[in-house]
């Protein structure tokens, strides 16, 4: 993490694939589930209920809401039209008994039963949740979650490997709703699932909620898929967590998930051995709201990214971070963070973090600053929307060295919007000691009220700034096909969008864009 001392203020799833983004106000949309099967057969469960999804209205929580109070999805629950399931799994439900066989008409009652029949099975490593919601409690043993510093509901390790912890099609995305029951930093289970040297794990279309730490927390667990889950209200900000948290795993996987409301990073990774990692299609709004803590101690929300990779070994490579949507990161601080206006950040590389492409990303709301690279080798930003809101507060990005004095080289800013929404052009690029300069240059840069936004740097400025008005609308950005940034030096891709779980609509909530977003 950044510390206090050195700041410096110079300067400024297995079964779904991402389509075309929707329209403002749309849903977006992708591959739904898996293909049906007219062997199977499918019966119905009390636990499902109706949920209309599309047409949602947004609540001061963040949630996008239907009528009847629950996340927006594009299956209703119970929808019998649904593809059932083409791969045999277990079945659980809050209606179940653990005496029962497991199966869709006989499910088991707890998820603990579900995980040892799966370890049980030399075929069956899949377990369907049904509707409904799923009350926690802290296993007895070792935690797997943070090197046993808080409990874990289910701990899964090498005998789980190859498990999959999915909902049921028909019944829809979000439908099985697993509750830690967690309403303060000192109460309910901190970890939903803990895993240590447990690889090819998938979680796939569940909600999360009311957790201390995490909903996934995973070390040495290589082949991690996290995919098009729910996770909202984590009450706890130290190191190490977040909704998902990554240590020391490759080759994971962690895309159209709707993180929101978490006290700490909405998906963290730390540690060498994380080569392959790809953050993609994520939204993730309101993060790191545990307040910060002036001076920084690592332990707040002040020294947070709401995406977030570490790496003091540097030896990690092939790092993507595409296509996500950030909104509002320690709002409580309005900008400031633990340094008098960092480190409550988008996306943070931190401590040696290298070899990460960062691109496709949008950034808004109120935070310190967009970007961080923190004594990294060869990070690259590229296409990334950048919206410093309140530039009077808000950098572009801190660059700066860190106690490993690597020698940053190979680092890369370029071809990104970057617009503003008050009458200050801000503070740039941020540096501090670094041995390097980063390459800078083709970003647009525009402010809708003030002042052209800083394209400087005390080491590295833009060494071709174009200074223009990227016609960008909507909550959910959309770039018009006129927009000058399509052209060189700019050069600015389109954007992919299509974020979040299936039929996900995004919530006008939080700190509004600095581009006009009505639509």
């Amino acid at each position: 993490m950044i510390r206090g001392t050195w700041w410096f203020t110079l300067g400024a799833s297995a079964w779904l694939g991402l389509v075309t983004p929707a329209g403002c106000g749309q849903s977006s949309t992708h591959d739904a589930g898996p293909s049906s099967d007219s062997g199977s057969d499918v019966g119905s469960s009390s636990g499902a209920g109706s949920d209309s999804g599309r047409d949602a209205t947004s609540d001061s929580s963040g949630d996008a809401r239907n009528d009847s109070g629950g996340d927006a999805r594009g299956d209703s629950a119970g929808d019998s039209s649904a593809p059932p399931p083409t791969v045999p799994g277990f079945y659980v439900s809050p209606t179940g008994d653990d005496k029962n066989p497991g199966t869709i008409a006989l499910p088991f009652l707890t998820l603990p039963k579900a995980q040892s029949a799966m370890q049980g099975s030399a075929s069956i490593k899949t377990t369907y949740l049904r509707a409904g919601t799923y009350a926690l409690s802290a296993a007895t043993g070792t935690s797997n979650c943070d090197g046993g510093m808080g409990s874990t509901a289910i701990n899964l390790g090498s005998a789980d490997s190859g498990e999959t912890w999915s909902y049921y099609p028909p019944d829809g995305f979000g439908s099985a709703v697993i509750d830690g029951g967690s309403t303060s930093s000192t109460t309910g289970v901190a970890c939903a699932f803990a895993a240590n040297a447990a690889s090819n794990l998938t979680f796939i279309g569940l909600e999360f909620q009311h957790l201390q730490y995490s909903a996934i927390y995973v070390n040495s667990s290589p082949n991690l898929t996290v995919s098009d889950n729910t996770i909202h209200d984590l009450t706890v900000g130290i190191f190490n967590i977040g909704g998902v948290a990554i240590h020391s795993s490759s080759g994971v996987t962690v895309k159209n998930n709707y993180i929101h409301d978490v006290a700490y990073v909405g998906v963290g990774a730390w540690g060498g051995g994380m080569s392959n990692t790809t953050i993609s299609g994520n939204v993730i709004l309101n993060s790191c709201t545990a307040a910060s803590a002036p001076g920084g101690n690592d332990q707040d929300g002040g020294d947070c990214g709401a995406i977030y990779m570490w790496d003091e070994s540097h030896v990690s490579t092939n790092g993507i971070v595409i296509n996500n949507y950030i909104r509002d990161v320690n709002v409580s601080s309005s900008g400031e963070g633990d340094y008098s206006g960092c480190c409550a950040t988008g996306i943070y590389l931190d401590d040696g973090m290298s070899n990460v492409t960062v691109s496709g990303n949008v950034v808004t709301g109120i935070k310190s600053q967009c970007f961080v690279i923190h004594g990294g080798n060869n990070d690259t930003y590229t296409g990334n929307l950048c919206d410093l809101d309140d530039s009077t507060a808000q950098r572009i990005m801190t660059y700066q060295s860190d106690s490993l004095m690597l020698a940053m080289s190979g680092n890369s800013v370029e071809n990104n919007i970057i617009v503003a929404g008050s009458a200050s052009p801000g503070t740039g690029y941020s540096d501090g000691s670094t041995p390097t300069a980063p390459t800078i240059k083709n970003n647009a840069y525009y402010n809708y009220v003030g002042s052209a936004v800083d394209s400087s740097g005390s080491n590295g400025s833009d060494a071709n700034p174009t200074y223009e008005d990227p016609s960008i609308s909507c909550w959910d950005p959309t770039i018009a096909g006129s927009s000058p940034a399509y052209a060189a030096p700019v050069s600015f891709p389109k954007l992919v969008g299509g974020w979040g779980p299936p039929g996900f609509v995004m919530p006008q909530t939080g700190t509004p864009p600095s581009w006009p977003h009505g639509c």
